[in-house]
């Protein structure tokens, strides 16, 4: 039996180190691509068409996908498609109860689909996870961790038993796969969308179009967003000063390094850095 969980939420900032959202009729586009921590994502119903790294997938319900920080993701919500889900959002990666959960994270594939069985199990989890946080009552946090060790341990053991792999959407065809592999390997230097549709040997007005078709974004938004999605793992390294890392990731100029960058994550560069090792 599923337990009673009709209304929405967003129960964010918490002493627990994690935020948990429901959305009955999910529809809207998140502010931003990527980010700094881990998320979960889990379908209850419905259906979603998801980008996920370079792929776009058609999600629906007891679709499971884990995204590490930094991977470039988005709903692209077409009209018809509303959902039912949960989202985690792991806020604080420092302390211990992340520590014992985080090679659940990273085992075996990241997108997945749940048999009919686990499906229920895994919704009632989510359910009495995100009860215990409106409650709050003694233990709350100690019991919200094991609720979530226990839904990735659940989702693990099917992975490898019968795990159904989430395959791309037919909507990226040949030549936005080729387009977007290229990019992907080439984002660090000059890129045009004539330049890639020239040497996938279409026109640029077709490569433009099936490109926002299959992805939530146009080119210039995906190249940006990937060359801020390393920027940002090269802000972390702590090696680089700014100007080096605008350069290392194909920007023209500082100013459009940082108009980008702001844009993307809500921080300049320098307080993207400052808030990663907690100067702020």
């Amino acid at each position: 039996m599923i337990l009673p969980d009709n209304d929405d939420y967003r129960i964010t900032g918490t002493d627990a180190g994690f935020a948990i959202i429901k959305k009955s009729h999910a529809k809207t586009n998140p502010s931003r691509h990527f980010h700094p921590y881990w998320e979960l994502l889990y379908i209850v119903s419905g259906e979603r068409t998801f980008f996920y790294a370079n792929r776009t997938l058609h999600i629906e319900a007891g679709a499971f996908i884990c995204i590490p920080p930094g991977v470039l993701h988005r709903a692209l919500n077409p009209p018809e498609e509303i959902c039912c889900l949960y989202n985690i959002y792991f806020e604080n990666q420092s302390n211990l109860y992340f520590a014992g959960i985080e090679s659940l994270l990273t085992a075996k594939e990241p997108c997945i689909e749940l048999s009919p069985a686990i499906q229920e199990k895994v919704t009632q989890l989510f359910a009495r996870i995100g009860m215990e946080m409106e409650e709050k009552n003694d233990g709350y946090i100690q019991l919200s961790w094991a609720l979530i060790m226990e839904v990735l341990v659940t989702v693990r053991r099917q992975h490898s038993s019968r795990g159904i792999l989430i395959r791309p959407s037919q909507i990226m065809n040949s030549y936005v796969s080729a387009a977007v592999d290229y990019i992907n390997s080439h984002y660090s230097g000059s890129l045009s969308l004539a330049s890639v549709a020239q040497r996938l040997h279409i026109s640029a007005s077709y490569l433009s179009r099936e490109f926002h078709r299959a992805t939530p974004f146009t080119f210039i938004e995906y190249v940006n967003s990937l060359r801020i999605m390393h920027a940002c793992t090269l802000l972390k390294s702590g090696s680089l000063n700014v100007t080096a890392i605008s350069e290392a990731c194909g920007f023209g100029s500082i100013t459009q390094f940082g108009r980008c960058f702001r844009s993307l994550t809500g921080k300049s560069p320098l307080e993207y850095r400052d808030f990663f090792y907690g100067k702020n």
